[in-house]
């Protein structure tokens, strides 16, 4: 058998990014919430669909789920012994479901006179099969006409009086809506009616391709992204939407969320939830694909030799290939591309191979596994590699990979991209260890295991950086592989199956790149790459961003060079305390003090950090302490904000990520701000302009006038310090 890692949580599928069934899921989400403070507790029915995936997390919405179109029934029967006024029963069907066998069931409700509320996903299409078509559209799976259908008309025809048809993306109208429905007698139905978001995205994609082609660029292209410095990892966003495109990320305070550009589809919904002022639009204007910066590379590879050649394998010996990763993430790229050039096998007519995808789940975020064995003509084999036979396993994702080390024989290679997307069960576990300390563990953990055997790359780093997108990275990979010998086919072959298993022309020549990339980057791995890919993170960067930064928080009258001189001094003081601790993290935490009061209460800190580090030996619990503590020192009030979204460090991380698609690009801050006028809360939303940033970064009047203001925040902060101090007395406590 082969090597393991048991004690990762496996991966469980997920809505796919855009999907119109999480806008309503979230609004019964909230809508339940509501409700249970009024006494009343709803139930959920469902059935088989990709709404099925409701009853993971973060939903958790459906209390029970049966056969196809026996949701609405289960719960027409459930109505018959419950009281509909204390537990209301609510059954989602997709649209494809209703017209498959749900209809009887409205229809039965209709003539029985059940109190209930069929919630009905109409996205167009029968997505959880392969997008077929639904009798809505018109057509017929075989593209043939057909007569048009329509969910209202026949939903009317059985005697429904109270039906509404909607568009989900209107929250605030949908969850008052739902609000008065289920408390209605009868039977009630709202058509949710929004597209599939994986067919309404491809039609966008096509849409963009064919601008680009006819005029150079698009007129103006549209992304979100979180302003980490802002976000105080609340998930509120994640544990409301489910959405994969939200992952994390190392800062000084721990993990923080961010939006994943590789996943995002600009659907925009993570951003209705009025409860931080993180999030931010970008509009690129005149947007063009980035360039490929190809050119940096040059020079001619030597061609490796393969450690299991097709003679071998003609006498005898099975070649198998395992590649896995999350849907979506090239794992079938790069299996057609191995399959492509086994089918030409440099014309052998003594080997035969077979070749099998398991991507049931590849759209929605799960795990998609590919297998490839290559055997004598005179052998029988199965498609599926046994544990403990593979040659080679490419993984496109760490977390995944990890969990495929069972394939490995104990010759076999595995070549891993060193990121991994965050699955949804580490994004809701608040109490859990950090992604980011998973990453290190899931990469010390593998190189322990395999040692030499193990190459943990940076595919989709280095495919960003060179050719403009991450999504090649799985032909990134198979170079590595190549280039180390562990692929038997020849360089022709392999560029031959880039070609003819790659539609678009414009993507193979991206994945050619990639692939020479990889082999690049594989003969370089032992060498100094600063020459190459210089990263702009460096510590000494950072630290000179953090005191432009401080400088320019500064009004014109204060002493800019006393106060930078004490920001310098306290400075050295932390990591004299803490040594082992990023000075850049050490540079934030005071960075952010001196922006908020100027630096007033920094003695008081330094003295408490310093004694921390006495009193603290675990240097993971140091660290954790530490963060927290300068945390406790500053409220991220609107003044401070304002500052955090034009501070020079979010300029230069807007300007590495966007100057380069297009002529220009403008930040639309999403912010909520709300102010204590009396006994009442003022809250609106706008989208301030960098004059107004600069303004109110420096009203700090505004914090005495409005003597309540944040006074909660305040008083938390406060017991938390106090807290942490007194812990110091019993270490013990502080893991609580």
């Amino acid at each position: 058998q082969g090597a393991r890692l048991t004690e990762v949580l496996p991966r469980l599928p997920t809505f796919c990014p855009g999907c119109p069934h999480r806008e309503t899921l979230s609004v019964l989400k909230e809508l339940r919430q509501d409700l249970e403070q009024q006494g009343i507790k709803l139930i959920s029915h469902g059935d088989v669909g990709c709404y099925s995936l409701s009853f993971l997390q973060p939903f958790k919405e459906m209390h029970n789920i049966s056969a196809m179109g026996q949701g609405g029934a289960l719960g027409a029967g459930v109505d018959m012994f419950t009281d509909w006024k204390k537990n209301p029963s609510v059954a989602l069907m997709g649209d494809s479901t209703f017209f498959h066998s749900g209809m009887t069931d409205i229809s039965n409700s209709v003539q029985l006179g059940h109190n209930i509320t069929y919630i009905l996903l109409d996205n167009d299409n029968t997505a959880m099969t392969g997008h077929q078509m639904s009798p809505t559209t018109g057509q017929s799976v075989e593209g043939k006409s057909r007569p048009r259908q329509s969910i209202m008309g026949l939903v009317k025809s059985f005697g429904v009086r109270e039906a509404i048809e909607i568009h989900p993306t209107d929250r605030y109208f949908y969850k008052n809506l739902l609000l008065d429905f289920v408390k209605k007698s009868g039977v009630k139905v709202v058509i949710s009616n929004k597209e599939c978001a994986l067919t309404f995205g491809a039609k966008k994609r096509f849409q963009e391709r064919t601008e680009i082609a006819l005029n150079g660029k698009l007129k103006e292209k549209v992304y979100f992204q979180i302003n980490t410095d802002a976000c105080e990892d609340c998930r509120v966003c994640v544990e409301m939407t489910g959405c994969p495109g939200l992952g994390q990320e190392e800062s000084a305070y721990g993990v923080k969320t961010l939006i994943d550009p590789s996943l995002c589809v600009s659907d925009s919904y993570c951003t209705q939830f009025k409860v931080c002022p993180s999030f931010e639009k970008i509009v690129v204007e005149d947007f063009v694909r980035p360039q490929s910066l190809r050119d940096t590379f040059k020079g001619v590879l030597d061609t490796p030799q393969a450690i299991k050649s097709l003679d071998e394998v003609a006498l005898g010996q099975h070649w198998r290939a395992v590649v896995v990763g999350v849907g979506g993430s090239g794992v079938t790229t790069a299996s057609k591309v191995l399959a492509k050039a086994a089918c030409a096998m440099e014309g052998r007519s003594d080997l035969d191979f077979k070749f099998m995808d398991q991507k049931g789940l590849a759209q929605r975020n799960g795990r998609v596994t590919g297998h490839l064995v290559l055997h004598s003509i005179n052998r029988s084999a199965a498609a599926v590699t046994p544990e403990g036979m593979g040659d080679l396993l490419l993984a496109t994702d760490l977390l995944d990979g990890s969990q495929s080390l069972n394939f490995l024989s104990q010759q076999g290679l595995m070549v891993v991209d060193e990121d991994f997307q965050i699955s949804m069960q580490m994004m809701l576990d608040h109490h859990g260890n950090s992604p980011v300390e998973t990453q290190a563990h899931l990469k010390q953990e593998i190189q322990k295991l395999l040692q030499e055997r193990a190459l943990i790359v940076p595919a989709k780093k280095w495919c960003l950086r060179f050719l403009g997108n991450a999504v090649y990275a799985s032909s990134f990979l198979v170079g590595v592989a190549f280039q180390a010998g562990s692929i038997p086919f020849s360089l022709t072959e392999l560029t031959k199956a880039i070609q003819e298993g790659i539609k678009r022309k414009d993507e193979v020549l991206n994945n050619q790149a990639a692939f020479e990339l990889g082999r690049e980057y594989f003969n370089d791995s032992k060498q100094d790459h600063n020459q190459t890919v210089k990263l702009k993170n460096d510590e000494e960067h950072y630290l000179n961003l953090l005191k432009q930064s401080l400088h320019e928080s500064f009004l014109p009258w204060h002493n800019k060079r006393a106060l930078l001189s004490v920001y310098q001094n306290a400075l050295e003081r932390l990591c004299q305390y803490f040594p082992k601790v990023k000075k850049q993290y050490l540079g934030q935490y005071l960075h952010d003090l001196f922006v908020y009061n100027r630096g007033a209460t920094c003695e008081d800190f330094i003295l408490k950090a310093g004694e921390l580090s006495i009193k603290i030996d675990d240097e993971k619990l140091q660290k954790k302490a530490l963060r927290i503590l300068a945390r406790t020192y500053f409220v991220k009030d609107e003044i401070f904000i304002s500052h955090q979204m034009i501070s020079p460090i979010k300029k230069e991380s807007d300007e590495r990520k966007y100057k380069k698609l297009g002529k220009n690009y403008q930040i639309h801050p999403i912010n909520k701000p709300v102010f204590p006028i009396g006994p009442w809360q003022l809250s609106f939303e706008f989208s301030p302009k960098p004059w107004m940033l600069k303004i109110m970064r420096h009203l700090r009047l505004l914090r005495f006038v409005l003597i309540s203001w944040h006074k909660k925040e305040i008083a938390i902060q406060q017991a938390v310090r106090q807290r942490l101090m007194e812990s110091l007395k019993n270490p013990s406590q502080l893991e609580d």
